[in-house]
């Protein structure tokens, strides 16, 4: 299904329908519930004389927290901030990649500069940096080691957050089915600009920024930078969420599927610490023991919590 959504995403043919249609997509879509991407999906299959897919829709659709569904979201943010810079970079081939769940990557970018990224990921660059700027396009976590050039400043660009580095190693936690996007600096000075009301910061070390995609809001704040960075050592770490974002952190983690009912947990956040050695039924127990109130059974990639 993934893959033939994304042949139709990049065929040449009704490509003006798809833009226009991904581009009321990207608008619609902000801060929308469930029901409503399901709804605008369709409209851009119809928009675009796209027929073929109407038949998965409903499985897909089930619930954003599926890998298929996420996998549509990354293609189609990706598609849409490339979309509307793809001028500069008309005659330079463009490099996509994609880290799968359960998997992270250290990736080196023309410019020398080093980014590892976490699973569930898409990272967009150009083959080569031309212009004025160094520009790539993150759908999910990584973190970035920017070699200097005060010449070519670097941007990462996000749905709805754009940093600039000059040369600095900052971390951007943008998932497709994440609420907020997270851009925290550990070394050198960025510059955050987010939302359509382009409100900015000037990070120093330690800092963060946290933009609320659903609200259009955004904070200052100071990081936990153990926290942040815990995902590159292989460690899991939760910090005040809720069950249901663990599920969600845990399916990206592991690549693996949680079935259970709607409004199965309630709202109560929790802080739980995992080793990189930790098992994903270890993680489990661990959550049963805190948490309670709560059977699971797994099968396979699939597991079924009652």
């Amino acid at each position: 299904m993934k893959r033939k959504f994304h042949r139709w995403l990049i065929d040449e043919e009704h490509a003006d329908e798809k833009d226009a249609a991904l581009y009321d997509y990207w608008v619609s879509s902000q801060g929308s519930s469930e029901d409503n991407v399901e709804m605008v999906l369709q409209k851009i299959y119809e928009k675009a004389g796209d027929r073929s897919l109407t038949g998965y829709r409903s499985y897909w659709l089930k619930s954003l927290r599926y890998a298929a569904i996420i996998a549509v979201l990354i293609s189609v943010s990706v598609y849409i901030t490339y979309y509307y810079t793809k001028k500069t970079y008309t005659q330079i081939a463009t490099i996509e990649n994609y880290v799968s769940p359960g998997q992270m990557r250290l990736i080196e970018l023309p410019d020398g500069s080093k980014v590892q990224v976490n699973s569930g990921s898409l990272l967009l660059y150009p083959e080569k940096f031309v212009g004025n700027t160094r520009t790539v396009f993150l759908v999910g976590e990584a973190n970035f080691k920017v070699k200097k050039n005060p010449e070519q400043p670097f941007i990462v660009r996000s749905s709805t957050m754009a940093v600039t580095a000059l040369g600095t190693e900052f971390n951007i936690s943008s998932y497709s089915d994440d609420e907020k996007i997270t851009a925290t600096l550990l070394e050198g000075k960025v510059k955050v600009v987010c939302g359509v009301e382009g409100k900015s910061y000037l990070l120093e070390p330690g800092q963060q920024v946290i933009y609320n995609k659903e609200m259009g809001a955004s904070r200052l704040c100071t990081a936990e930078l153990e926290d942040v960075t815990a995902w590159q050592r292989g460690e899991l770490v939760f910090s005040s969420v809720t069950v249901e974002d663990m599920l969600v952190i845990l399916q990206r983690r592991f690549d693996v599927h949680f079935h259970y009912r709607p409004g199965r947990f309630n709202e109560d956040k929790y802080n739980i610490r995992f080793s990189d050695k930790a098992s994903f039924e270890e993680v489990l127990k661990v959550m049963k023991a805190v948490i309670g109130n709560f059977q699971y059974r797994i099968v396979g990639e699939e597991c079924y919590i009652q």
